[in-house]
């Protein structure tokens, strides 16, 4: 476990991506005709559930809710920009056809959470996204697929810290997504 050295920490889980996914959604970003402020580039990840402030204690009980979702790793594709108004926030979509394991994290985290009282209500509609830009303004034209494509393996509970050059992502905690049987291992088919 990873934790900075404050008495309260601004915790998410998230699903992160290897700094390879990162670079080539940065690479996709400079060719869009962006305003806002951007994202950092290390800080790219997709967010499944805010917690907010949380104490040291709150931390080790939040881990220990958390076990392995049984949810075998899958497959995301980073498509075109979408933009929420209220926010400002430019971000990437990703592909609503392949989100359905998305979902079920959500869900997964919603339950695991909700006895802990971190949960208060449950969202709206959940709209998996990376956010690229914030204080932007809508894009004019729509930007040309991204066409990013990374496997999920892990799911990550992170740290929102400020520093003076604006904010840094750092994960606290990674679980594996699944934990293949013996058969599984055995035959090598840990991701099917």
């Amino acid at each position: 476990m990873k934790l900075s050295n404050k008495g309260q920490h601004r915790l998410f889980f998230a699903l992160d991506f290897q700094d390879d996914i990162k670079q080539a959604i940065a690479r996709w970003c400079a060719t869009l005709a962006m305003n806002g402020r951007p994202v950092a580039t290390e800080n790219y990840h997709l967010t499944l559930q805010f917690l907010g402030n949380v104490n040291n204690h709150q931390v080790f009980d939040i881990i220990d809710a958390i076990d392995i979702p049984n949810i075998k790793p899958f497959t995301i594709n980073i498509g075109t920009t979408g933009y929420f108004p209220k926010q400002n926030i430019l971000f990437a979509e990703v592909d609503q056809d392949e989100s359905a394991p998305i979902d079920q994290l959500v869900q997964y985290l919603t339950s695991q959470l909700k006895p802990l009282d971190f949960i208060k209500r449950a969202k709206k509609r959940f709209h998996p996204h990376i956010t690229l830009a914030r204080d932007a303004e809508p894009p004019l034209t729509l930007a040309e697929n991204a066409n990013i494509t990374t496997t999920i393996h892990h799911l990550s509970l992170m740290e929102s810290i400020s520093i003076k050059s604006g904010v840094h992502y750092e994960v606290v905690e990674q679980w594996p997504l699944y934990k293949p049987s013996i058969k599984e291992q055995l035959l090598g088919r840990q991701n099917t």
